[in-house]
């Protein structure tokens, strides 16, 4: 979107502006030459316009190779470990070379309409000068007496008008290179307006602001949770869970526990009601909801750089106290002297410097920082040792 905004649309204004003051200038010495201008230009725009047709299609495909080839590497890269363990190695580098060839397809279609506009700007350029200079050539040898204003054709008004030419059609010229910036621009605005223009899970947000003093109690009559596309992920489901009481979600994998707690955490839409404290939840304001959340999931993300950053992730004004403290009962300073830098250590990417079950207590220690009204928890103890799952669930506790 850069190159369109930066070089399109400028040149844009160049490609109009400049060939007008170039007729205006020639237009006093010799009428023929400035219509011969006139006329020979619209051909240009005319024939990239019809090639750029097809440049925004050929770019929009680009651009869903070019996704299809990052998602792919992107999840092989991840799983290269499992991969290799099971020997899919030989079968997916087959696999992401597909998808290379078929990436490398899709540019070379781009780059070959790019040349075909060149190509025919430089035709029509050429045969534009090249008439112009066979007008004069003509006029001077008297086979041709019109557009000299009866003065005759002097080699001053030949000279300024051959002078002129290219650069009358250089705007246009320049233009047809930033051509295939606006293509490209076309096919990214496309992706982007199907994404802007996607209907939201939650189309209505609600202004409903939750007391923070206030205990929570849950109602649930009817209720049906969807995914964003519309598919019914678990339901009917009737139950009431009265403030200050711990339930246990169970049952076969697949059945909507985890998806029970998204809606809850308000990143699933539902049907049917699902009411906080007598309040649909549709109608409380996300942010004022959230504010009563916190949450362990089985697969703890720590986005932040350090250990200390990632704990205080929902409360950065904690005091030291607060923080030694949520470490101390998640059972995070049993390996804090282990770490090179202490609480400051970086966690690395995808927390590489730590592992599960230490990851797991650092995740519920940022919960535990967290003062909430309802404590959410997908399996924290899933894929711990025996002594991990034993202080995590003592932290819990």
């Amino acid at each position: 979107m850069h190159d369109y905004y930066a070089r399109y649309l400028p040149q844009m204004a160049l490609a109009v502006s400049v060939p007008l003051l170039i007729v205006v200038a020639i237009f006093p010495s010799n009428w023929a030459a400035a219509l011969i201008l006139l006329g020979t230009a619209p051909l240009i725009p005319l024939f990239m316009a019809l090639v750029g047709m097809g440049a925004a299609d050929a770019n929009r495909r680009n651009f869903l190779a070019l996704a299809r080839l990052s998602g792919h590497f992107l999840d092989r890269l991840r799983g290269m470990e499992t991969l290799r363990i099971f020997g899919r190695g030989e079968a997916e580098i087959e696999s992401i070379r597909s998808a290379s060839e078929d990436f490398r397809q899709r540019t070379m279609e781009v780059l070959r309409l790019a040349f075909l506009s060149s190509g025919i700007l430089e035709f029509f350029t050429s045969l534009s000068i090249a008439l112009v200079a066979v007008y004069f050539g003509f006029s001077y040898l008297g086979e041709l007496d019109f557009g000299h204003y009866d003065t005759g054709v002097t080699l001053a008004a030949g000279f300024l008008a051959l002078i002129l030419a290219p650069e009358f059609f250089q705007p246009l010229r320049d233009l047809g290179t930033f051509y295939h910036a606006k293509a490209q621009a076309v096919g990214a605005a496309d992706s982007l307006k199907t994404f802007m223009e996607t209907p939201l899970a939650h189309p209505q947000r609600g202004e409903v602001e939750l007391a923070s003093t206030d205990p929570v109690t849950i109602e649930a009559e009817d209720l049906f949770i969807t995914s964003p596309e519309g598919k019914t992920l678990a339901g009917p489901l009737n139950f009431t869970l009265p403030a200050g009481q711990r339930a246990v979600l169970v049952g076969r994998s697949g059945s909507g526990k985890s998806s029970l707690l998204n809606a809850l955490s308000g990143f699933l839409s539902y049907q049917g009601s699902l009411r906080i404290n007598g309040i649909e939840l549709r109608d409380l304001s996300p942010e004022s909801w959230r504010k009563h959340l916190s949450w362990v999931g089985q697969n703890p993300q720590l986005p932040a750089a350090t250990l200390r950053d990632n704990v205080l992730l929902a409360r950065p004004d904690a005091s030291e106290q607060e923080l030694q403290a949520a470490l101390d009962n998640a059972w995070v300073s049993e390996f804090l002297q282990l770490l090179p830098q202490g609480v400051d250590t970086p966690v690395g990417d995808q927390a590489a410097r730590l592992s599960v079950g230490q990851a797991q207590r650092v995740a519920v220690a940022r919960a535990l920082l967290n003062p909430c009204s309802l404590l959410l928890l997908d399996e924290p103890a899933a894929s711990l040792d025996a002594h991990s799952e034993q202080r995590v669930m003592e932290a819990l506790n």
